[in-house]
């Protein structure tokens, strides 16, 4: 499932989708093991890595460089 949102990295419309559970991981191992992460949605967009709660794009932050070269290495 998608939603497209206005990704303010971007700068344009994306698509968005929920974090996968490697991605939830990794926000957990940030902002701590008690941190929700069930409703957060994560730009698309090739090389994109925001991320936001849902219906709070001023909650946003982005996700480490490591999910990037992961996507590359998928891609090939």
């Amino acid at each position: 499932m998608t939603r497209s949102r206005a990704c303010p990295t971007c700068g344009t419309m994306q698509e968005f989708r929920k974090l996968d559970d490697d991605e939830k991981a990794a926000v957990r191992a940030k902002r701590g093991e008690s941190h929700y992460v069930d409703d957060l949605w994560r730009c698309t967009a090739a090389g994109c890595l925001t991320y936001f709660r849902a219906g709070r794009l001023s909650d946003r932050d982005r996700l480490p460089e490591s999910f990037v070269k992961e996507e590359a290495a998928a891609g090939e």
